[in-house]
């Protein structure tokens, strides 16, 4: 089966020729390496009839509904950019055209997900979607993303930033299903190659002083609006080891939050998230 006619058929919506059990088994071998050199997301969710144990199907299903809320508003986000013209360094509209592309193969795959466990995918109105922030009453945090790079890049890098956390979250509550599991991981490191390519932007487009990662619980922006996003990065312990000063080496502790993204509880996840969605 060839790895370019999968992604093809995958991101035009033509998935009728993964039906048979052989088909979908092929694809999985050695997929995911291949997806994580090319940058692709992983579109494998219709390939599997996805079984769920452990963890049941109704809250595997809640975690896929609140990743989608993620995707729809980020899809939004790019939607309405790539409308504005000059908003989007023109010299990376190819790039921004392929992560657009991404984040809409991440919402056909969480909803084939929630399809073949039974469930009904969430579905949001684009006009439920306030990219300011101020949950449908105008204004907003956010308000100037779609008036500037600048602020758009902010705002990317909150949703990016913010989002691989919300996948990583979610990982832990999945283990028992193996489909769900390796879905989630691979967006997740989409998500992160998503927040350094908007971080890099920030610094080499803007001129920010941004690094292509997070450090502590900096957002990197006066925007108080996006600290919900980097709320403890700050952790300093991993597997209950403190990693400052790790084996007598000199690794201060920005450094030990820099090297590990901190994952983010549905609770605080759906706090960034629901800003931008109207309750009404």
């Amino acid at each position: 089966m060839n790895f370019n006619n999968i992604i093809e058929d995958i991101t035009s919506g033509n998935i009728d020729g993964f039906d048979k059990t052989a088909a979908r088994r092929d694809l999985l071998k050695g997929l995911g390496a291949k997806l994580a050199i090319a940058a692709v997301p992983f579109a494998a969710a219709s390939l599997l009839t996805n079984k769920a144990y452990g963890q049941s199907k109704e809250t595997i299903i809640n975690i896929l509904n609140y990743l989608l809320k993620l995707e729809y508003i980020s899809d939004k986000l790019y939607t309405e950019a790539m409308k504005v013209e000059g908003l989007t360094p023109g010299e990376f509209s190819a790039t921004f055209e392929q992560v657009a592309v991404q984040v809409k193969s991440h919402i056909t795959i969480l909803q084939q997900l929630v399809t073949e466990l039974g469930g009904t995918p969430l579905e949001i109105p684009d006009e439920k979607i306030d990219l300011g922030g101020n949950k449908g009453f105008g204004g907003g945090p956010f308000s100037d993303a779609l008036n500037n790079t600048a602020d758009f890049l902010v705002l990317m890098q909150v949703l990016t930033d913010g989002g691989e956390r919300m996948y990583k979250g979610q990982t832990f509550q999945v283990l028992s299903d193996k489909i769900t599991l390796r879905a989630l991981m691979t967006i997740h490191s989409v998500k992160a190659r998503q927040a350094a390519f908007a971080r890099y932007l920030r610094n080499y487009w803007i001129g920010d002083d941004v690094k292509p990662w997070i450090t502590a619980t900096n957002s990197d922006t006066t925007n108080t609006a996006a600290q919900r996003a980097y709320a403890g990065e700050g952790n300093t312990i991993q597997l209950g080891i403190n990693v400052v000063g790790i084996n007598g080496y000199q690794i201060s502790a920005d450094a030990a939050t820099q090297a590990f993204d901190e994952p983010l509880n549905m609770i605080d996840g759906n706090n960034i998230l629901d800003r931008f969605l109207s309750p009404s």
